[in-house]
């Protein structure tokens, strides 16, 4: 079976309603319960009952870094956001991220991480780290710079000297 999770979220500040971009679900046949536990009523996932009545499983979490990938430039990028879209509650969804030592957040922040060094080594024209860094989500430039440090063992300049410099070897 595959499916798909779309759909529309309302701005907290102003009630205005956002496209979600879709996220692919594949994973095993549908339950009797119906799509594969996902958007059952807050009693169940209360209870735990997650995918087929099971814990959350892979599907779930395939479904929620495929709702995050395609969506890591939004600014309002959140668990809740996530929970929401996805139509399970916001401790399933952790729940579902707890096997695989990632948090929601700390993959969007790892995906982000990936996409602005992409940007940084990928660009035919020097980008200044601060504008990439605002255009991932950054809240600024030391930030995204720590976090780039942590991530690939040097600061993004050196990362790019570096680069450029193996790039003009013959």
């Amino acid at each position: 079976m595959v499916d798909t999770v779309s759909g529309r979220v309302e701005r907290p500040d102003d009630g205005t309603e956002l496209p979600f971009v879709a996220a692919p679900l594949t994973g095993p046949a549908e339950p009797a319960g119906g799509r594969c536990g996902l958007g059952r009523g807050p009693e169940e996932t209360r209870r735990g009952v997650g995918l087929g009545g099971q814990v959350p499983s892979l599907p779930l979490l395939r479904a929620a870094r495929s709702a995050i990938e395609a969506n890591l430039d939004r600014p309002d990028l959140s668990p809740a956001l996530i929970a929401r879209v996805l139509g399970v509650s916001l401790r399933t969804l952790h729940r579902s991220f707890s096997g695989s030592g990632d948090s929601v957040m700390s993959f969007a922040r790892h995906r982000r991480l990936h996409r602005a060094h992409d940007d940084l080594l990928g660009s035919s024209h020097a980008r200044r780290i601060s504008e990439v860094a605002a255009r991932w989500q950054f809240s600024d430039a030391s930030h995204f710079i720590r976090h780039f440090k942590a991530a690939f063992g040097t600061t993004p300049t050196l990362h790019i000297e570096a680069h450029r410099g193996r790039d003009a070897a013959p």
